[in-house]
């Protein structure tokens, strides 16, 4: 009887930890976010040095000087970073750039190479695939 209470009890001592460490892991990506920065849920910390971050590829990386950029562009107005900034950003993390519109496939995969159409700039890794 004795043993199963001490079982009980460290089962909810478990629980509870585990539940204020999600709560606290919640509120830091909350915070994260809210200071125009992004989660790596990999690592599970704030970045600033990522201009996206997603399950296929991580952190989209920025340099030293595009950081720097975005921070001073964090409360201005929405075209304060240029698109040329962004074009560099989305080619040198070797993803492809869709010449028209500006987008950056973030999600990019090396077998989506060439098959995404004409109007797209494919990284240097889709020609040497072949």
């Amino acid at each position: 009887m004795f043993h199963s209470k001490v079982l009980e009890l460290c089962c909810l001592i478990i629980i509870i930890c585990f539940a204020i460490w999600k709560i606290y892991i919640f509120l830091e990506q909350d915070r994260c976010l809210d200071n125009g920065n992004v989660w790596d849920y990999q690592d599970n910390r704030c970045r600033d040095d990522c201009l996206t971050w997603n399950r296929i590829n991580g952190c989209i990386k920025l340099t030293v000087e595009q950081v720097k950029l975005f921070k001073e562009c964090r409360y201005k107005t929405y075209n304060c970073v240029p698109r040329k900034v962004f074009d560099e950003i989305c080619l040198s993390n070797k993803l492809p750039l869709n010449k028209k519109t500006g987008e950056c496939d973030t999600e990019f995969t090396t077998d989506k190479c060439n098959k995404l159409g004409e109007d797209w700039i494919y990284p240097t890794i889709c020609n040497e695939e072949r």
